[in-house]
C-alpha cells in the first residue's frame, strides 16, 4: 500500500500531466484536422476523431488502476511519456505545414475554382 507522500506525488504528477496535455495537444489536433480535411467532410472527420478520443480516454481510465496495482505507478507514467514523445514527433515533423496563400485561397479551391487556382500556382 503506498504511503501518503507517494499519493500526493502521484496526484500532483497527474495534475501537471493533465495541464500540459490540455494546453498542448487539443489545439494541435483540432487545427490539424480543420486544415487537412476538406470542408464537406470536416464535420464527419471531427466526429470520428472525438469518438476515438473518448474511446482512448475510457481505455486509459479502465486500464490505469489494474496496471498500477500490478506494475506500479512508474509503468503508467513512462507509458504516458512515450505517448507524449510520439505525439510531439508526429506533430512537429510529419504534419504538413500549409502555406499561407493556400490557406487564404482554400475556400476557392473547394468551391469549384480549381482551374483558376491551379493556374495561379503553376
Amino acid at each position: 500500500m503506498p504511503n501518503t507522500h507517494d499519493g500526493w506525488l502521484v496526484a500532483i504528477s497527474l495534475f501537471v500531466f493533465m495541464v500540459f496535455y490540455a494546453v498542448g495537444s487539443r489545439g494541435v489536433r483540432l487545427v490539424a484536422l480543420s486544415e487537412l480535411m476538406p470542408t464537406r467532410i470536416r464535420s464527419n472527420g471531427m466526429s470520428i476523431a472525438l469518438l476515438l478520443n473518448q474511446a482512448v480516454s475510457t481505455t486509459i481510465a479502465a486500464v490505469f488502476l489494474p496496471t498500477v496495482g500490478k506494475y506500479g505507478y512508474s509503468t503508467m507514467f513512462f507509458g504516458f511519456a512515450a505517448c507524449t514523445v510520439v505525439y510531439f514527433i508526429t506533430a512537429a515533423f510529419f504534419l504538413p505545414k500549409p502555406r499561407k496563400d493556400v490557406r487564404r485561397n482554400r475556400g476557392l479551391f473547394f468551391q469549384g475554382s480549381v482551374q483558376g487556382l491551379a493556374q495561379k500556382y503553376s
